[in-house]
C-alpha cells in the first residue's frame, strides 16, 4: 500500500523538476572587445576584425570598433601597421608591406580609443601541409542546412562525402580543419535585337551576326559558402608518422536547391523615345558545373584548443555550427588592465588551399585540380571563357 502512495508522488514531483527552469548567473553589465583574426602563409591581404560586445540584456548587436591602431608584432620586434577598412569595418595589412614567413612567431598589438592596450599570445606559423590525394563517394546522408528563415533544419540527399590525405612537417601542427566553398559555373544566351543596339544596351552584336537577332554566350559563377559545419581532423599527437590519411573535408549535396542561382529572364532598358525595350533570354547554354575550393588549416596549440571549445559547445557529429566567438574566452588579454575581459581568437595557422572541378559517375566523384580560384570574387560573369572554365561537365571527358 505505501508503494502506491509513494510511486505516484515520486512521478509528480519528477515532472514538477522537469519542467523547472534554470538561469545562470549573468553579469548583465559586463561588456568586452571581441577579437577576431587570421595570419596565414599565403600572400594575401590579412584581416582583423574588432568589436564591442554588448551586455546580456541589451537590445543592440555587438559595435564595431573605430579607429584603433593595430599593428602585427613578429619575435624579431618588427611592428607591421594595419589599415582601417571603415566601410566594411575591419582592419588589414597591404601586401606590399608584410608578408609572413613560416617558421616565425607573431602576435596582434591593438590600442583603442580610450588608451586599453589588448594583445594576442605569441603563436609560431608552421609549415603548411601537403595535400597528397583528394577523393570521394556518393553517398546518402542526413544533412543539416540552414533554412530560408535562418534556422538549422535536416534533410537526407545524396552528395559527396569528400577526404583527403595529407603529409606535414612540423611538430607544432596539432590539428587541421577545413573551410569549405563551392562555386557554381554556369552560362545562358543572351539575345541581342536591333532596338536593344539602338537603346544602348551592352554586348552588340558580332561582326557575323546573320540575323535581327544574335545570341550571346554569358559564363557566369556564383559561390556558396557550404553549411556543412567547420570539419575537424584527428589530433596529430594521437599519430607516429607525419601523415593522416582518410581526413574529412565536407559532405557536399548535389540537390542544387541548396545553392541556386537565378537565371534573368530580360533585361530591359528606355530606348530614346521612352519606350521599355527588354532583350529576353533564351535558355541555359549547357550544364551547371561545381568546383570545390578547400582550406586546409594547420592549427597550433593556442587555435586547437579554441576549436575544441567550440566543438564542446556547439557540436553535432564533428560539425560546428556558427562559432560564436564571444562564448569563447580564446587568446586575447588586456595588457593595460588585465581585470577587463576580452575574446575572441587571433588564429595564426599555415594554410593550404586547393581548387577542384568536381565530376560524378558509378558512385565515385573524380576531383580534377585547377588553380586556386579562392581569390575571385562572390560572382562574375563574362563573354570570355574564364581560364578555369571546363568546357565539358559530363562523363565523356573523364
Amino acid at each position: 500500500m505505501k508503494l502506491k502512495i509513494i510511486l505516484p508522488v515520486l512521478l509528480v514531483l519528477a515532472q514538477a523538476g522537469c519542467r523547472e527552469e534554470f538561469t545562470p548567473p549573468v553579469d548583465r553589465q559586463m561588456s568586452a572587445i571581441v577579437v577576431e583574426g587570421l595570419l596565414t602563409n599565403l600572400k594575401e591581404s590579412y584581416k582583423v576584425r574588432i568589436s564591442m560586445a554588448t551586455p546580456y540584456d541589451s537590445s543592440t548587436n555587438n559595435t564595431s570598433v573605430a579607429g584603433a591602431s593595430v599593428s602585427i608584432i613578429d619575435d624579431l620586434g618588427n611592428s607591421y601597421f594595419m589599415h582601417e577598412q571603415q566601410y566594411q569595418k575591419y582592419y588589414y595589412s597591404d601586401t606590399s608591406e608584410f608578408i609572413t614567413v613560416p617558421g616565425r612567431s607573431y602576435k596582434v598589438h591593438i590600442e583603442i580609443p580610450g588608451g586599453d592596450i589588448y594583445e594576442s599570445s605569441v603563436q609560431k606559423l608552421a609549415q603548411p601541409a601537403y595535400v597528397d590525394s583528394i577523393y570521394g563517394y556518393v553517398a546518402g546522408k542526413e544533412f543539416w542546412y540552414k533554412d530560408q528563415l535562418g534556422e538549422i533544419a535536416t534533410k537526407t540527399v545524396f552528395g559527396a562525402e569528400t577526404f583527403i590525405d595529407l603529409t606535414y612537417s612540423s611538430d607544432s601542427i596539432v590539428q587541421f580543419r577545413f573551410d569549405n566553398t563551392l562555386m557554381k559555373c554556369y552560362s545562358y544566351l543572351f539575345r541581342y535585337t536591333p532596338e536593344m543596339k539602338a537603346a544602348g544596351i551592352p554586348f552588340p552584336p558580332p561582326e557575323d551576326c546573320p540575323g535581327a537577332v544574335c545570341p550571346y554566350k554569358i559564363y557566369c559563377w556564383e559561390k556558396f559558402d557550404l553549411e556543412t559545419g567547420t570539419d575537424l581532423s584527428q589530433t596529430t599527437r594521437n599519430l607516429i608518422s607525419e601523415r593522416m590519411e582518410d581526413c574529412t573535408v565536407c559532405f557536399l549535396p548535389f540537390d542544387t536547391s541548396f545553392y541556386q542561382v537565378s537565371y534573368v529572364k530580360d533585361s530591359c532598358a528606355f530606348d530614346m523615345k521612352g519606350n521599355l525595350v527588354c532583350a529576353e533570354i533564351r535558355q541555359r547554354a549547357g550544364s551547371e558545373g561545381m568546383i570545390l575550393e578547400t582550406r586546409l588549416y594547420a592549427l597550433n596549440q593556442t587555435s586547437a584548443d579554441y576549436y575544441k571549445e567550440i566543438n564542446d559547445q556547439l557540436s553535432y557529429e564533428g560539425k560546428l555550427f556558427d562559432p560564436v566567438a564571444v562564448q569563447l574566452k580564446g587568446n586575447i588579454k588586456c595588457i593595460s588592465d588585465p581585470h577587463k575581459p576580452a575574446l575572441g581568437l587571433f588564429e595564426v595557422s599555415s594554410c593550404t588551399p586547393g581548387s577542384y572541378w568536381l565530376w560524378y559517375f558509378d558512385g565515385f566523384v573524380k576531383y580534377q585540380p585547377i588553380e586556386d580560384t579562392s581569390g575571385l570574387p562572390g560572382s562574375g560573369s563574362g563573354r570570355e571563357i574564364p581560364e578555369f572554365w571546363q568546357l565539358f561537365f559530363d562523363n565523356d571527358s573523364l
